[in-house]
């Protein structure tokens, strides 16, 4: 046990609003030895060197955040700044050029994605139309982004031709990418600086509010306000939107996506701001499972390879858990998918060929942890022995929504309703599925039957056998919004 170890979690809840509570204090624990180790000192004057020597603070702050992202994620926002937000601005502005912050960029696919999009809709023009920064608090993370070479994982939703275009062999990024981003920290928990008040159009910060509470986004969300120019707009996380509609800025509603605005620029009949947003308790942050886009459907994986030579933020195992399935579901829902699937081996090694539930949670792990093909391969088996099982089913349409095959992702989820018409996850996927494909017709249809399944079994995990912990009033909430859209077209 490291010494002193809740004061080292209060001055970094502190200071970044990063909290290490139960479960998730193994991550800091493993930091702090690593760091320990490295300086050469006892737990008490590493404290007081963390207090004064920001450069060690920074150190320890890049083994605690899990840089996990790649080029193009949700590229619905993407669209949504090049062909709508960004043309609007250069109109109010007349041509002054728009600023672009991407806060909590990590390694730079974020801020590169938002200039290779630019130079494809806006050619060299593109540079003297916008100013894209990417910052963090992870100086590591920055110092890769300014090298901007890249590997697989970064490339694994990348286009064939955009690769060729704006990569070398190698996987470095192409000068005229690199100089449309300027790259600097910035903590998120730290109000702006003079010069920085009103200083950007439009503010990227996705995907970032899974390692903070409540009242840390608010914080977060108020200083980033400040940040915004008027007319302004931040877009978060496609599943973290309703969870971050805490009073600090107008929601606003525009073809099926939510942003947050300084002030409509534009008339209600081209967006639609949600002037009384339904004031439901705003979840912890919603299961990653929403995320429209295919990209965005995991959670961060402890087992990823972030980059060479950083070590797993796995917590140990628990010993001998007297009931691996109860083990591993709660070890998933607590995001922690590789040691849900070494809690099941034991069992899966004498488990006869029947038995589907440990299989169907190491097939779950497995998609947690990215290993698509396994987690296919898994759920492939449990139909084997049991053709109707739903939760096989969703699993291989949540793989097959991950790569981004819409057509297999509907013919899943439709065999799941088929297994069981009133499991309303089923219906809500396949509605996903249909609205993806650009069916508006059969999501609408979906959508409904997803109500009224739900309303009469409101059960975050569908009354299935995965730990889908998904937020039942978000659900409903996007029901009957994406219903009522495709009514509309």
């Amino acid at each position: 046990m490291i010494p002193l170890l809740e004061t080292f979690k209060a001055l970094i809840r502190e200071r970044c609003g990063l909290t290490f509570d139960g479960v998730g204090e193994e991550p800091l624990v493993l930091a702090l030895e690593r760091r320990l180790a490295a300086t050469g000192l006892e737990a008490g004057g590493y404290l007081t060197r963390l207090g004064h020597d920001e450069s060690e603070f920074a150190e320890l702050v890049s083994l605690l955040t899990i840089n996990e992202t790649y080029f193009f994620r949700e590229p619905e926002h993407i669209s949504l700044f090049t062909q709508t937000l960004l043309p609007r601005l250069l109109a109010q502005r007349g041509g002054t050029p728009v600023r672009v912050l991407s806060a909590g960029c990590s390694t730079g696919e974020e801020p590169y994605s938002l200039a290779m999009a630019l130079l494809e809709t806006h050619g060299e023009a593109a540079r003297h139309l916008v100013s894209i920064t990417g910052a963090d608090i992870d100086r590591v993370a920055l110092a890769r982004a300014r090298e901007g070479r890249y590997g697989t994982f970064s490339f694994r939703t990348l286009e064939a031709h955009r690769r060729a275009r704006f990569f070398s062999p190698e996987g470095r990024i192409a000068p005229e990418v690199a100089a449309m981003v300027h790259f600097t920290t910035l903590n998120l928990l730290a109000p702006p600086e003079p010069e920085e008040t009103e200083g950007y159009d439009i503010i990227f910060c996705r995907n970032v509010f899974i390692y903070f509470e409540t009242p840390t986004r608010r914080t977060i969300l108020t200083y980033l306000r400040q940040r915004l120019r008027t007319p302004g707009f931040l877009l978060v996380g496609l599943s973290e939107t309703l969870a971050n509609d805490l009073g600090v800025l107008p929601l606003v509603q525009e073809d099926g996506l939510f942003y947050f605005e300084m002030r409509s620029p534009v008339p209600a009949t081209a967006s639609t701001p949600l002037a009384s947003p339904p004031r439901m308790p705003a979840p912890a942050l919603p299961s990653p499972l929403l995320a429209r886009s295919a990209p965005s459907f995991f959670p961060p994986a402890p087992k990823t390879p972030l980059e060479p030579g950083r070590p797993s933020l796995a917590p140990p195992l628990p010993s001998s858990p007297r009931d691996p399935v109860r083990e591993a579901r709660r070890l998933i829902q607590d995001k922690n998918p590789a040691q849900a699937r070494a809690v099941l081996a034991p069992a899966l090694r004498v488990a006869p060929e029947g038995d589907t539930s440990l299989r169907l949670l190491d097939a779950f792990a497995l998609l947690h942890l990215r290993e698509t093909d396994a987690a296919e391969r898994a759920a492939a088996r449990v139909l084997e022995s049991n053709p109707w099982s739903i939760e096989a089913s969703l699993i291989l349409g949540f793989a097959a929504r991950a790569r981004g095959n819409t057509p297999d992702a509907v013919r899943w989820f439709k065999q799941a309703v088929y297994a069981r018409h009133n499991c309303w996850v089923a219906q809500y996927y396949l509605g996903e599925a249909h609205r993806a494909a650009g069916a508006d017709e059969l999501a609408r249809r979906a959508y409904r039957l997803a109500l009224v399944h739900l309303d009469a079994h409101p059960d975050p995990d569908g009354g299935l056998g995965l730990p889908l912990g998904l937020p039942v009033r978000e659900v409903r909430f996007l029901c009957e919004r994406h219903a009522a859209l495709a009514e509309k077209r």
